[in-house]
């Protein structure tokens, strides 16, 4: 079903709609390569590519420009590599602008600037779209987060539990035995806490260096071409544009 849009530049909508990232004649086209290189599925990465296409209209009708989120700005990034298409094809022929991705200072005032930004880019992409943007594509960063705070409780509640045993184990073998299994069940989840701060861990180094080499910084975030103004800038997070205008 088409997505019903308030739109402020019909032309330039259907324009990015209607191009594609893949080359009619790739072996490898731009999509399977996406895939690949972040371990997605077909299916995911078509539907990261739409919410991309989405990021880039927000970026050039909205005053200040828009932040995406991690998963929208893999897209980008891979977009970026393939020069000749997003510099000689995209930029002049779709967009009729020049769209740059600038690195940031990353402190932490960028940093809850990016965040504010990014609240305020999914506000207008519900004004717009008239539908909240889907969880899957632009709160990924939240839901990862959700997952080390849900093992780090349960790992405080089992650490209690297992000091109240440790104190009745000497009084007899029963209690010997049960406290041998709430150590192993303690050491299972030890173990499956150890695996999410790691990937936790992960998360936010990759976030840093998306702060550090892949953002925008206080300026702005879209510079380069005639059209660009010199609006709001990326800070914190993931990379974004400045305002564009129209």
């Amino acid at each position: 079903m088409e997505t019903k849009i308030l739109l402020k530049d019909e032309v330039l909508w259907k324009r990015i709609q209607n191009f594609s990232l893949d080359a009619s004649d790739a072996d490898f086209p731009f999509s399977k390569k996406l895939a690949k290189e972040e371990n997605w599925t077909l299916d995911f990465t078509r539907k990261a590519i739409e919410e991309y296409k989405k990021f880039i209209y927000l970026c050039c009708t909205l005053p200040k420009g828009a932040s995406p989120s991690k998963i929208v700005d893999k897209v980008w990034h891979m977009h970026l590599i393939y020069t000749q298409n997003y510099w000689e094809d995209f930029c002049p022929n779709i967009l009729k602008r020049k769209l740059h991705h600038h690195p940031s200072k990353g402190s932490f005032s960028e940093k809850k600037k990016h965040q504010d930004w990014y609240n305020d880019t999914l506000h207008h992409y519900k004004e717009i779209f008239q539908q909240d943007a889907p969880k899957e594509i632009w709160t990924d960063q939240i839901i990862k987060k959700d997952k080390l705070a849900f093992w780090t409780k349960r790992l405080r509640f089992l650490t209690l539990i297992s000091l109240l045993f440790l104190v009745y184990s000497c009084s007899g073998s029963f209690f010997g035995g049960v406290m041998l299994t709430v150590l192993f069940i303690l050491g299972f989840f030890i173990f499956m806490s150890f695996i999410s701060w790691i990937f936790g861990g992960n998360i936010h180094k990759e976030q840093d260096k998306n702060i550090s080499s892949n953002n925008s910084d206080g300026g702005s975030g879209c510079s380069g071409g005639s059209s660009c103004g010199g609006g709001g800038g990326c800070g914190g997070g993931c990379g974004g544009c400045g305002g564009c205008g129209g």
